[in-house]
């Protein structure tokens, strides 16, 4: 039997993403005050489904009206839920334009009260080819942390992928507090993605090549990284990855773009990234997915960009660099 206040999604599902979202408070471009939706496994799964993927999203919210101006826009992309029903609130978070910093208030949310044992996991991920979830989640409580690891045990068992965005958050606890969570684990996971600060905490080093050596020490499928560099008042992004074949990049190839919005860039790039694998595509092309499709979905207000797969293959179809100054 399942536990007390899951609802649950008989059919099965291509991806499956666990992971906390919160209500976030920040300033659109016009200075009003905006709460939207956002967190780095539900960011996954919204611009996963928004390009017509089967998508599961489990998480733990309460059931009052702040739990569903997180789930609406989730359902309006075609996302299916699985909640454990809580009577603790939402996680918030609020952006500081002016400090360039994000202040989270989430250590009494739902999801961090989430209990070993809360999710039927061998029912949760049969059938899915890939499983997401990120560093975020072990931090947020033992569990988060304990669903966060029988969840990557059940995909091994099962055959499921796992992708690992490690995501360090230094508010959650220090890098090596959450490696020391994630190493042990590492045969489990069969893409990994790390930020340039990640890569330069493992190896000294920041350069895309430095994945090539953590490839083969880990033996892992794919390990990524991506880059965003300042230019002349605007963003150039690209990405890398180590593979069975070497390492792939785009470094030659950016995406020009000006960020409206400085969140869910990464969430986006994994959910390209993902969904190029599913398509069957070669790593560099994934990377590049991934590359355009975080760049469209930052010209948006919001983590959620709801970029359609009409619009992120009309921007795939250029050759080369591609610029999104431009009108296209």
């Amino acid at each position: 039997m399942p536990p007390s206040g899951l609802c649950v999604e008989e059919q099965s599902s291509l991806v499956v993403c666990f992971g906390e979202a919160m209500l976030r408070h920040s300033q659109d471009e016009s200075g009003d005050n905006q709460i939207t939706p956002g967190g780095a496994e539900y960011n996954v799964a919204c611009a996963l489904a928004n390009l017509g993927n089967s998508v599961k999203w489990v998480t733990s919210l309460p059931t009052d009206k702040s739990a569903e101006l997180i789930t609406q826009p989730a359902i309006k992309s075609g996302v299916k839920l699985t909640i454990i029903t809580s009577e603790n609130p939402v996680g918030e978070y609020r952006v500081v334009k002016e400090e360039k910093t994000v202040q989270y208030n989430r250590a009494n949310s739902a999801f961090s009260h989430l209990k070993s044992g809360d999710i039927e996991w061998r029912q949760e991920i049969n059938g899915a080819r890939w499983l997401v979830t990120s560093g975020i989640t072990p931090l947020l409580g033992d569990g988060p942390k304990s669903n966060w690891a029988a969840a990557m045990t059940f995909a091994e068992l099962d055959g499921t992928l796992v992708a690992l965005d490690l995501n360090h958050r230094q508010a959650l606890g220090t890098f090596e507090e959450l490696w020391s969570e994630v190493e042990p684990r590492l045969r489990q996971v069969h893409l990994l993605v790390l930020s340039p600060e990640n890569l330069l905490a493992l190896t000294g080093q920041s350069s895309p090549e430095m994945l090539v050596s953590l490839r083969a020490k880990w033996n892992l499928p794919y390990i990524a990284c991506t880059w965003k560099e300042d230019v002349h008042g605007a963003q150039n992004r690209w990405s890398a990855v180590a593979h069975s074949r070497g390492i792939s990049t785009t470094q030659e190839n950016s995406v020009t773009h000006s960020p409206v919005e400085p969140l869910g860039g990464g969430d986006a790039w994994l959910a390209g990234f993902i969904d190029g694998l599913l398509s069957r595509i070669d790593p560099n092309d994934c990377c590049r997915r991934g590359d355009i499709l975080a760049a469209l979905t930052q010209r948006t207000f919001g983590d959620l960009g709801n970029v359609t797969r009409n619009e992120l293959s009309q921007w795939e179809s250029i050759e080369g660099a591609v610029d999104l100054l431009q009108d296209g």
